[in-house]
């Protein structure tokens, strides 16, 4: 049975931010991205697929490991999956994927060692590869500012190659509170500075850390930027004005963790 043409047209309404947020879901696409969703466990509703796309070993598998959760799958044809999907070359598959229910974050009460915080990132594919780097070291609590770019954004999805799945994501915070809140808590704040900082090679985690990672175009908001315990400067050889937020965030996250 083919999707009807509303059904069509509601999973479109997917592909605006204002349809997500109503909807608390979001379309995934391609194997990998479906993989990693099942992988960590995630709300997958149903999936689409072409099968004249989906015939290589891995894809199959892919379906088989869908069909044992029982996940319905519904074959559409090539025009209906371009339809769904953002990209120029679907790669055989898109599934509905419900938004978690993650909660508040409570600094007194969260015991993690490092949390990451996002303040004011506008660009999809840097929060993507931030979070991907979060997961690679280690991080497991994520905090965006109400500014931010949203979450489920497609390109933020694709970016991340299924970490987002794997991290949990506060979104909408008001940094300066949560900041505040975390500092009476005994939480270390922690943020990026282009010159006159602490050099990156000296820092060591400080066992509650908070870092924060702001906007390479406009920095930390001024009631943010004085709650700032230590400043870390990168060095580097000039000839750029800065250095991308999450190559920033990957250099420091190194150093916190004792990746090094």
């Amino acid at each position: 049975m083919s999707l009807s043409r509303q059904q069509i047209r509601d999973l479109r309404r997917l592909q605006q931010k204002k349809y997500r947020e109503e909807e608390r879901a979001f379309l995934i696409e391609g194997v990998r991205l479906c993989e990693e969703a099942l992988a960590a466990g995630a709300p997958v509703e149903c999936a689409f697929f072409f099968p004249e796309g989906m015939e290589n070993p891995r894809a199959r598998r892919l379906l088989q490991a869908l069909s044992g959760r029982e996940i319905p799958l519904q074959p559409v044809d090539a025009t209906t999956l371009a339809a769904l999907t953002e990209t120029r070359s679907p790669q055989g598959i898109a599934a509905l994927v419900r938004a978690g229910e993650t909660g508040p974050f409570s600094p007194a009460g969260n015991r993690e060692p490092l949390v990451l915080a996002v303040d004011d990132l506008a660009d999809p594919g840097n929060l993507g590869t931030l979070l991907r780097t979060a997961v690679w070291f280690g991080v497991k609590s994520l905090l965006l500012s109400r500014d931010t770019v949203e979450l489920h954004n497609p390109k933020v999805v694709r970016s991340s190659m299924g970490a987002l799945f794997r991290l949990r994501i506060h979104e909408g915070i008001d940094l300066e509170q949560t900041a505040a809140a975390a500092r009476s808590a005994g939480w270390r704040l922690l943020a990026a500075e282009a010159a006159g900082g602490q050099p990156a090679h000296r820092i060591t985690g400080g066992g509650r850390d908070l870092l924060i990672i702001g906007s390479e175009a406009h920095g930390l908001k001024s009631g943010l930027d004085q709650l700032i315990d230590l400043r870390i400067t990168i060095p580097g050889s000039g000839g750029v004005e800065s250095l991308n937020a999450a190559i920033a965030a990957g250099i420091l996250l190194y150093q916190l963790t004792g990746s090094h």
